[in-house]
């Protein structure tokens, strides 16, 4: 998507290949989020999802949370989301989390 390129290219940031390796995610007020760059769920409940980088983990906490798709990369949480932490990460990232 050409909106991150442009992003990478303002931040210095990311290979120079344009492969993202973090991860990249917008949240909707309400509504939800959607998640990409993502290697697997590592939990989930209606309080928490737990989404697994290549280094580290999104912990997504928020009410009514549910997985609403999961493919290859990408995640769609449906639900009320109330914060995204990055945990575990080591080093500079890519991505935008």
């Amino acid at each position: 998507m050409r909106l991150w390129q442009e992003i990478r290219e303002q931040l210095n940031e990311g290979p120079p290949d344009g492969v993202v390796t973090g991860a990249l995610y917008t949240v909707w007020e309400g509504k939800g989020g959607y998640f990409q760059n993502i290697r697997s769920l590592g939990a989930f409940s209606p309080q928490e999802v737990v989404l697994c980088l290549r280094r580290g983990t999104l912990r997504v906490a928020g009410e009514n949370l549910c997985v609403a798709k999961y493919c290859e990369s990408d995640v769609f949480i449906r639900g009320s989301i109330f914060s995204v932490a990055r945990e575990g990460s080591e080093g500079k990232n890519g991505g935008g989390a």
